[in-house]
């Protein structure tokens, strides 16, 4: 695991209260219960853990977590 998936992990648990083990790269934002409000959050608490802004377009485009991490890694986020 790179420590960006390590680090987006940590917002899913954090945020959204998801057991860890649920959480694989080709889990959908559906299979953890996530509706659209709770996409709008996730982009929201990803900008505050990493830094990152994902905009509404991005997010409507992605819908696994390893989208997530790809699109964070792409655009260059140092993990802190």
């Amino acid at each position: 695991m790179s420590s960006v998936q390590d680090s987006v992990i940590e917002v899913f648990v954090s945020r959204f209260d998801i057991d860890k083990d649920a959480i694989s790269p080709t889990a959908t934002f559906d299979d953890l219960g996530l509706d659209s409000l709770s996409q709008l959050e996730l982009a929201t608490a990803v900008k505050k853990r990493l830094g990152v802004e994902i905009s509404d377009e991005e997010l409507s485009e992605i819908s696994v977590v390893a989208d997530l991490v790809s699109l964070v890694e792409e655009k260059g986020v140092n993990v802190r």
